[in-house]
């Protein structure tokens, strides 16, 4: 996958599909630590330092909004049988 910062935002492509995506900035602070170690339990606890004047509880659900949706279009992958917010997320392909 392919990065490229854009106006606040991240554009990804996909070399092996040519499909281009558009990250908001919540979409990309979450893609940034799809690592395989943080969780989004751990992403909901660095939220404050990234996204301040922000409601804590309304970044948390957009967060979490953002988690499924990038997970929707493939883009991530999760490291335990669960879905639940202990599973370490990764990029899909990494």
């Amino acid at each position: 996958m392919e990065e490229a910062p854009l106006q606040g935002e991240l554009m990804l492509f996909d070399p092996e599909t040519s499909k281009f995506f558009v990250l908001n900035r919540t979409m990309s602070f979450v893609w940034r630590r799809c690592d395989g170690a943080h969780t989004v339990e751990n992403m909901v606890r660095d939220l404050p330092a990234e996204f301040q004047d922000v409601d804590p509880a309304a970044a948390a659900e957009d967060l979490r909004r953002a988690v499924a949706e990038l997970d929707s279009l493939g883009l991530l992958v999760q490291h335990e049988a669960s879905h639940d917010s202990t599973s370490g997320l990764s990029q899909e392909g990494t």
